[in-house]
C-alpha cells in the first residue's frame, strides 16, 4: 500500500507564512533614512530618534537604490533618470510658528563641500501643498526650513539606522555638516526629516511626497545646558565644598 505524502496543517502553514512575512518586514530597509554621522550620537528608545549635543553636528541621509541597481526597488528616482533630488527638513521643537527666517533659528547646512541654500520655509507640516506629507509624530505643525540636495554619490552597501533592526542593501549616502548659529528662546531642539517628491522630484509642481524617512529613522539635536548655567552650577559646587571644609 502506497502511503500518501504528509502535508503540514493549515495552522502550522499559517505560522510559517506569518514568520516569513515578519522576517521579510524586519529585513526591509526604509526608502529613506536619517542617521548619525561622526560625533556624539545616541539613540533615544522612547522617542525612537537619533540625538546629538554636538554643534557643529554631522548627519547622514540614506536612500535605497532601485531594483535594477541592486536595491529593493521601493525608492522613486526622478523621471529623467538622473540623480535623485531630496529635501532635508529642519524643524523647530516644541511646536512654534514664525513668518520669516532666521528669527527662530539660524543654521548653515553644508553638503558635498558647499553650503546649501534655503529652498523654502513655512509653518505647518512640509511640504504645505501635500496634505499627506510627513508624519506628525509630535513635531508638526511647527516652523520649518527646507534644504534641497542630490543623492549623487556612488552606490554602496547601506544598512538600517534603527538599532536592533537588521537588513542591508544597495543604496546612496549623503553627509551634512550643520552649524547652529543661534536658537530663539522658545526653541529647545531642532528636528531633522527627509522626503522626496514624485515626478521630476522638485517642489513647485503637484508637490506630492514620494517617500519620507519614518519617524523611527530621523534625528534631532539635544543642546547642552548654556555655558552660564554650567558656570553657575560649578560656582555653587565650590561654595558648598568650602562650607563643608569650614
Amino acid at each position: 500500500m502506497t502511503s500518501l505524502p504528509k502535508f503540514p496543517s493549515l495552522a502550522r502553514l499559517g505560522l510559517v507564512l506569518a514568520a516569513t512575512v515578519l522576517a521579510t518586514t524586519a529585513q526591509a530597509l526604509p526608502s529613506l533614512q536619517l542617521g548619525p554621522g561622526a560625533g556624539n550620537w545616541s539613540y533615544d528608545v522612547g522617542s525612537q530618534t537619533w540625538q546629538t549635543p554636538d554643534n557643529p553636528l554631522q548627519l547622514e541621509a540614506l536612500a535605497n537604490a532601485t531594483g535594477g541597481d541592486g536595491g529593493d526597488g521601493d525608492y522613486a528616482w526622478t523621471a529623467t533618470g538622473g540623480t535623485q533630488i531630496a529635501y532635508l527638513v529642519v524643524s523647530a521643537v516644541p511646536k512654534t510658528s514664525d513668518s520669516e527666517p532666521p528669527s527662530l533659528f539660524d543654521i548653515t547646512v553644508d553638503n558635498d563641500g558647499g553650503t546649501l541654500l534655503l529652498n523654502s520655509f513655512g509653518n505647518g507640516t512640509p511640504p504645505l501643498s501635500d496634505p499627506n506629507s510627513l508624519g506628525l509624530h509630535g513635531i508638526f505643525d511647527t516652523y520649518f526650513e527646507l534644504y534641497e540636495f542630490n543623492f549623487d554619490g556612488p552606490i554602496g552597501l547601506i544598512g538600517n539606522t534603527q538599532p536592533g533592526d537588521t537588513g542591508t542593501g544597495q543604496g546612496y549616502s549623503e553627509l551634512f555638516d550643520i552649524t547652529i548659529h543661534s536658537l530663539a528662546a522658545e526653541v529647545e531642539t531642532l528636528h531633522f526629516d527627509l522626503f522626496t517628491i514624485e515626478g521630476l522630484g522638485t517642489l513647485g509642481g503637484t508637490d506630492q511626497v514620494a517617500a519620507f524617512a519614518p519617524f523611527s529613522h530621523d534625528a534631532e539635536t539635544v543642546p547642552e545646558p548654556a555655558a552660564g548655567l554650567l558656570l553657575g552650577l560649578g560656582l555653587a559646587g565650590l561654595a558648598w565644598r568650602g562650607r563643608r571644609r569650614s
